[in-house]
């Protein structure tokens, strides 16, 4: 939804199916929004199909978490999973977007005391890439890398100005998805994806704690392999660790898997257990 001036605020056009703000529909935007001032806040995207989100309470959970890393008060956490069906009944097919915002305040940094949080819900014409990705794609490591730092590693903050230039340098490639290395080196995920490779019977994962997003798909990956009892790692990935790996697979929360089946001049000729993993996605 592409927005235009109007007085003191922003109007809503047409692109986009629908935006709530707590619970309301709405059709402006305040300019003094923080979310949109300072990337203050949070967001998660989901995949609604035939009115049911797919893996909805991790996405809840990790909105909770992120907000008491950043110290934004959650306390309507309740009131918004309430709000969120009643958005889902309205728009069963569909992406969804929920934006958490620290709320409205003046020029600068600090946040104002007893701020109200804000709760945005969008809505977007579903969106499916070509089923073959599902058998496999083709990718290779890009040259930008992701700065390192404690203070936001892991979260689906708003300030996703990496992942513009990521995607920019990505879309002058072949690749559907290609890997992203930190400034120290190692592999850390996708432009818009995690990462996993199988090593020696084992699944194994980046290391997120400088940079890069905890997705909801590798929590829940991660959890399936607990459950099939298939040893798990969380540990320092480097580029010749893809290349020596027996599978690579990409995943995320709206398309499920992407196996790797070249990766430079690698070829994964067999993927045993990304295919194991993909049958337990049954909603993708």
């Amino acid at each position: 939804m592409t927005l235009t001036e109007h007085g003191n605020e922003k109007v809503l056009e047409n692109n986009m199916l629908a935006c709530w703000l707590n619970g309301q529909a709405i059709q402006t935007l305040s300019l003094t929004e923080r979310a949109f001032n300072y990337g203050d806040g949070l967001f998660s995207t989901i995949a609604i199909r035939q009115g049911q989100a797919s893996l909805i309470d991790l996405h809840w959970q990790r909105l909770e978490q992120g907000c008491q890393r950043l110290l934004i008060d959650c306390q309507n956490l309740a009131q918004w999973q309430e709000d969120f069906l009643r958005f889902m009944a309205l728009y069963p097919d569909c992406i969804a977007k929920i934006i958490v915002s620290r709320g409205v305040g003046g020029r600068g940094y600090l946040p104002e005391a007893n701020q109200q949080t804000h709760c945005y819900f969008y809505a977007y014409p579903s969106h499916h890439h070509p089923q073959h990705y599902q058998q496999g794609i083709d990718t290779d490591f890009l040259q930008q890398q992701l700065s390192c730092g404690k203070l936001l590693a892991g979260l689906k903050h708003l300030n996703r100005l990496e992942q513009v230039l990521l995607r920019q340098e990505l879309a002058q490639t072949s690749f559907p998805e290609a890997i992203v290395c930190n400034e120290q080196g190692y592999v850390i995920e996708g432009v818009f994806s995690n990462l996993f490779i199988i090593k020696n019977g084992q699944l194994q994962t980046p290391r997120l704690d400088l940079s890069g997003v905890d997705g909801v798909m590798r929590r829940h990956l991660l959890s399936l392999a607990q459950q099939i009892l298939l040893p798990t790692q969380i540990i320092n990935i480097s580029p010749s660790d893809m290349l020596t790996a027996d599978e690579v697979f990409f995943c995320n929360s709206l398309y499920g898997i992407w196996p790797v089946k070249r990766l430079a001049e690698k070829t994964f000729a067999q993927n045993p257990v990304t295919q194991q993993l993909q049958s337990l996605l049954h909603y993708v």
